[in-house]
C-alpha cells in the first residue's frame, strides 16, 4: 500500500488533485519527521500523532494507528521527507497547510518539552510549505491552548 501511495506522489501532475489518503499520509509523515527531529521519538509523541491524525481526519483508532505505522515506514525509504513536504506545499490549501502546522506543534509539545532543534525544524518546515512566522506562531499558540 505504501508503495502505491509513493508512486502516486512521484507521478502526481501539478494540476491533478491529490487523493485524501495521500494527503493524510503526507501530513502524518511530516508529523513523524517532526517528532523524530530531537532523536527521541517517545511513546507519548507516537500517541499524540495517532490522536491528532485520528481527530483531524476522522479516523477510527485502528485507522489512525495504521496511518502512523505507514508514516513511520516511510522513514525507512530512500525518498526522504522532501516528497511529502512538496505534496503538502503543492497540493494542500493554505488552510490545510495551517492545519498540518498546528498538528506538528501539537506533537512537538506533547512531551511537555520543546527541544530547540524541534523549534528550528518547525520554523524551517513552515517556510518549506509556504507559511510565514506569523502562521507558525498562531499554530503554536493554538496547540498550546489545547494542552
Amino acid at each position: 500500500m505504501l508503495d502505491k501511495i509513493i508512486e502516486k506522489l512521484k507521478k502526481k501532475a501539478a494540476a491533478a488533485p491529490v487523493a485524501p489518503e495521500v494527503k493524510q499520509l503526507a501530513a502524518a509523515a511530516l508529523l513523524v519527521e517532526a517528532a523524530r527531529r530531537d532523536n527521541d521519538f517517545a511513546d507519548d509523541e507516537r500517541a499524540a500523532i495517532t490522536r491528532v491524525v485520528g481527530e483531524k481526519f476522522k479516523l477510527t483508532a485502528e485507522e489512525a494507528k495504521t496511518l502512523v505505522d505507514l508514516a513511520e515506514q516511510r522513514q525507512k525509504l530512500p525518498y526522504g521527507e522532501s516528497i511529502f513536504t512538496r505534496t503538502v506545499a503543492g497540493s494542500f490549501t493554505i488552510d490545510e497547510r495551517k492545519d498540518v502546522l498546528g498538528m506538528i506543534w501539537e506533537v512537538a509539545l506533547a512531551d511537555g518539552h520543546l527541544d530547540r532543534l524541534e523549534d528550528v525544524m518547525i520554523a524551517r518546515l513552515a517556510k518549506e510549505i509556504g507559511l510565514d512566522q506569523a502562521a507558525s506562531d498562531a499554530a503554536r499558540k493554538s496547540a498550546e491552548a489545547k494542552r
